[in-house]
């Protein structure tokens, strides 16, 4: 994702869109489009937190001087 969203706007994003899928009123093609942005923002989480892992390992093992 090329965006500049932050963490939280996007698993709020994420919820959102688990929250509708949900509904019994969502009809399948929502649902699955909901699905499809979900597992987006999912990815992004996911690339978000690989990402802080990896600077907190930096960290730790010592190779970031100067935070």
């Amino acid at each position: 994702m090329a965006d500049n969203k932050t963490f939280s706007e996007s698993l709020k994003k994420l919820q959102e869109s688990a929250a509708e899928i949900g509904k019994q009123t969502t009809s399948l093609e929502d649902s699955l489009r909901l699905f499809d942005e979900g597992m987006k923002e999912a990815e992004y989480c996911k690339e978000i937190l690989e990402s802080a892992e990896q600077r907190i390992q930096l960290y730790e093992d010592g190779e970031l001087k100067d935070a």
